[in-house]
């Protein structure tokens, strides 16, 4: 089959290009937030709309997850919430890097809770740096400034879709003194455990589904498939003997969160079984978040990447997720 010209060019679009494309910030910027927000979720509409395939890769996702248990409609207006879900992701990360820093900090004074912050200071105590671990999910593109107005040393690893969007987060991580560590110089595993001994904060997403270096002989199940350990968090914990604590910006709304901190410790005594490292442990959390609100999570279109099939129990159906996260997904 042959394409044009435009064809590849479609092809290549990302939704995440697409929405940061230079001029939609424009007028993200120009209209308001009041009024971006609406035209963004315009924008994210139209690319769906072309981009079929990709939303029914999100749909069978969904379908081969939660099949067993949710009749057609119910899938359907899932797949709908997911898509709402990325498109409040991408809101969210025009608006981090878009809006003046006294105005963001002041948003997030008024709309994040953070009851469990004191998890982050008793970690700190340590002295021996803090690796905080995270998922694509809620807001989390808040958590970085959040933590810095709190006057935490943050580093961060990212590198973006955008050279624009890059060099904007670069100019306000600078101001609001947060380490940048960018993967393209290299060795991002020593600068990280260099941050480390420094005391500082050091981000990692343990569902950053692309990047896994699984094990070959740590297996576990994750959201239905059996997969092999990522080993990248086991080894930096290793190597830097840093505490390790878990959070997530839980989104109800685009202007109420709630900062759910966990230490490690936290995490085991919630797993109903035990699990044989950190990264194992800590990905069986983030499952059952997940599982309570599959609208806040991003990386559905990924799933298909994940393992093989887990084996099914007798009935032939999938074993449901585990029911921890009734007591644990808590603020504290």
């Amino acid at each position: 089959m042959m394409f044009s010209a435009g064809d590849r060019v479609l092809m290549e679009i990302t939704v995440s290009r697409f929405l940061q494309w230079k001029p939609n910030v424009f007028l993200y910027r120009k209209l308001g937030w009041q009024f971006a927000s609406s035209y963004l979720f315009f924008l994210g509409s139209l690319y769906f709309a072309v981009k079929e395939e990709e939303k029914e890769k999100i749909s069978s996702s969904v379908k081969k997850v939660f099949g067993i248990e949710k009749p057609p409609s119910d899938l359907q207006d899932l797949s709908k919430r997911i898509l709402q879900g990325i498109l409040c992701h991408y809101f969210e990360k025009i608006f981090n890097a878009y809006q003046s820093i006294p105005v963001l900090t002041s948003f997030m004074a008024d709309h994040i809770s953070a009851p469990a912050l004191y998890k982050l200071d008793d970690a700190l105590k340590q002295k021996k740096g803090v690796i905080f671990v995270t998922g694509h999910y809620g807001g989390i593109e808040y958590i970085p400034i959040f933590m810095s107005m709190h006057h935490y040393p943050v580093s961060v690893v990212f590198r973006c879709a955008t050279s624009q969007l890059q060099e904007t987060l670069h100019g306000k991580a600078k101001h609001l003194g947060i380490e940048v560590i960018d993967p393209s110089q290299g060795n991002t595993m020593g600068a990280m455990i260099r941050s480390l001994r420094k005391n500082r904060i050091v981000f990692v997403e343990c569902d950053e589904i692309e990047a896994w270096k699984p094990s070959q002989k740590e297996k576990m199940i994750f959201l239905g498939r059996t997969i092999g350990v990522d080993r990248s968090l086991n080894i930096l914990q290793k190597r830097s003997n840093a505490e390790i604590v878990f959070g997530i910006l839980h989104r109800w709304d685009l202007s109420n969160y709630t900062f759910i901190i966990k230490t490690y410790r936290d995490i085991l005594s919630c797993l109903e079984n035990p699990q044989s490292s950190p990264a194992a442990a800590i990905l069986k959390f983030l499952e059952s978040h997940i599982y309570a609100h599959p609208e806040e999570w991003y990386q559905w279109k990924h799933y298909a990447n994940l393992g093989s099939a887990s084996t099914p129990t007798k009935t032939g159906k999938a074993k449901k997720p585990l029911p921890f996260f009734k007591t644990c997904f808590r603020p504290s």
